[in-house]
């Protein structure tokens, strides 16, 4: 009998290992997650910048357009409310959209920020009545943004853009 609770504790002592083993492998992955979660700039313009790219390519105007200050001007005299209009209508007729944004530039003064940057867009048309052919599947712009934060949130107030060769890397 003893021999019996023997192996039985072993078997325990056993399990108990590997479940430890789990649980520790667990702790490394959530902890992982957790760190790349919180990978979040701490600049606030790097975090209005990549929260701007990462609405884009969620192709989420309303999302995209609560970065956009109430105030907002754009190229062409273009306000807040046409700049998601023109957003929404765009990401509907693309599947995916992706940036590759680069050659960032930012001039601070105050509460606010004048960034220059590049960004490549790419993005695969949706497949219906012929805007396989009327979209660009890439386009390279230089865009030029003022941003201010706005009782606690960093917005843009302004932009311009304008559409450069491809391969303009810095």
């Amino acid at each position: 009998m003893d021999h019996a609770l023997q192996d039985g504790a072993d078997r325990l002592s056993r399990i108990s290992g590997r479940l430890r083993a789990a649980a520790a492998a667990s702790l490394l992955v959530l902890g992982a997650l957790q760190g790349a979660c919180s990978r979040t700039p701490k600049d606030p313009v790097q975090a209005l910048l990549v929260e701007l790219e990462t609405a884009a390519e969620a192709r989420d105007a309303e999302r995209f357009g609560e970065r956009l200050s109430p105030a907002f001007q754009a190229t062409g005299a273009m306000g807040r409310p046409d700049a998601i209009a023109t957003l929404r209508r765009t990401f509907a007729g693309y599947d995916s959209v992706g940036l590759t944004v680069y050659g960032t530039e930012v001039e601070r003064s105050g509460n606010g920020a004048r960034i220059r940057t590049i960004v490549e867009f790419s993005g695969r048309a949706r497949k219906l009545a012929g805007l396989e052919g009327l979209l660009p599947p890439e386009a390279v712009y230089r865009f030029e943004l003022e941003a201010a934060d706005e009782g606690g949130a960093w917005r843009v107030r302004a932009a311009e853009w304008q559409a450069v060769e491809a391969g303009a890397r810095p």
